[in-house]
């Protein structure tokens, strides 16, 4: 049941990466973040997270 949980906490950071207004993207960045140090193994789902997270903050910063 763990690793549903887990996939369900993956979904729940891709979701919110792209929903995330400008001002909340770094510190959901640091969430992910975090999330991904204390994981057992490499989720494809919190990478993609970072990674639009990451791809909005440099939008965000390129203005």
């Amino acid at each position: 049941m763990d690793n549903f949980d887990n996939i369900d906490m993956a979904n729940d950071f891709l979701d919110a990466a792209y929903k995330c207004k400008p001002d909340n993207l770094e510190p959901l960045l640091q969430k992910i973040e975090l999330e991904i140090k204390n994981s057992n193994h490499v989720d494809k789902t919190l990478l993609r997270a970072k990674t639009v997270v990451t791809s909005k903050l440099a939008l965000h910063y390129s203005k």
